[in-house]
């Protein structure tokens, strides 16, 4: 950050107001985003020209980019400039993992929160989902029914459960739960695991998941959340024990 010190009216040395110059590049980023005069892929004007444009620093631009970066707003690609990027899972996945362990979040409370996730993905799957994604969903059910080993019912479990998600067509709620879906790989044993050692066969998972599905290539949302009701009372039965 660039700070000038300046002697102040009581004779003491005090930070200039410029100290905070970065931010002017920060906010004329998102003002041109706003205005969807940058998108996705955009490449950003270069650093002279912002300098010049704002009359701030050169260093106060680098250090304005640094921090988009750092929020996954931007990518660098050297010799070419900045770009407008998409990276918000990584960084909000990164945000999820220290909010977790500094503020000590129980579990169950992760599990509340992805029902939570699940059960609006799951209201706007049974009114939006297509023709295709009903088609990949049928398709992921039946690998699910015909998978032999734990490795590949633990893969279709997951890929359905996204997949409903996909279909949500909500790109809001989509970023935020793949950034808390890689927050759970990377921190938490995978409850599924736990719910299937906790079960005598996988047959009445499998009956939520086809519930699930089945209520949304009926457009029956009670049949779908009756599914995933069931679904997260496993979960909360077994899923939970070490």
């Amino acid at each position: 950050m660039s700070r000038i010190c300046q002697p102040g009216p009581d004779g003491g040395i005090h930070m200039a107001e410029n100290e905070k110059a970065y931010e002017k590049v920060v906010e004329r980023i998102k003002q041109l985003v706003v205005e969807g005069k940058l998108v996705p892929g955009s490449r950003l004007p270069t650093e002279r020209s912002l300098a010049e444009e704002l009359n701030v620093s050169r260093n106060s631009v680098r250090e304005g980019l640094r921090v988009m970066q750092n929020m996954g707003i931007l990518s660098s690609q050297q010799g070419s400039g900045n770009y407008i990027a998409l990276n918000f899972d990584q960084k909000m996945t990164e945000l999820l993992s220290f909010m977790y362990f500094l503020k000590g979040i129980e579990e169950e409370q992760v599990t509340e929160f992805r029902l939570i996730i699940e059960e609006a993905a799951l209201r706007c799957a049974v009114k939006r989902a297509t023709p295709e994604d009903k088609k990949e969903l049928l398709a992921l059910l039946d690998r699910l029914d015909k998978a032999r080993s734990e490795e590949e019912r633990l893969k279709y479990d997951k890929k359905i459960h996204e997949n409903i998600v996909l279909a949500s067509h909500n790109d809001f709620l989509i970023t935020n739960y793949n950034a808390f879906i890689r927050f759970m790989d990377k921190h938490i044993e995978s409850m599924r695991e736990r719910v299937v050692r906790g079960l005598e066969d996988n047959h009445k998972l499998e009956v939520t998941h086809r519930e699930m599905v089945y209520g949304i290539l009926q457009s029956d949302l009670r049949l779908s959340m009756h599914g995933l009701e069931g679904h997260f009372g496993y979960i909360e039965q077994y899923g939970s024990q070490g």
